[in-house]
């Protein structure tokens, strides 16, 4: 079983850290099978808030999390940025 892999916004600038291409290299499952991509920030209700995506290829969820990356976010009263994520198997 996978553990995960979780996504920092290091992955918005090419120059730091993590890169897809450097999650990929050490997630190689991350190919072979759909996934599920969240937030790991503790968010109630996230389903509701439409802060999982479910069912998703590599490039999905990549596309998904860069769209909510360090962006605002309002989940129920409380709006923050999310800079946290985590792609599951």
């Amino acid at each position: 079983a996978n553990p995960g892999v979780l996504v920092n916004p290091d992955v918005l600038d090419k120059t730091k850290g993590q890169t897809w291409d450097a999650i990929l290299e050490a997630n190689p499952w991350l190919k072979e099978q759909k996934v599920v991509a969240k937030p790991d920030q503790l968010i109630k209700r996230r389903g509701k808030a439409g802060l999982i995506a479910v069912n998703k290829t590599f490039s999905e969820a990549k596309d998904w999390v860069m769209e909510r990356m360090c962006k605002e976010q309002k989940v129920e009263s409380v709006t923050g940025q999310l800079t946290h994520f985590l792609i599951e198997p």
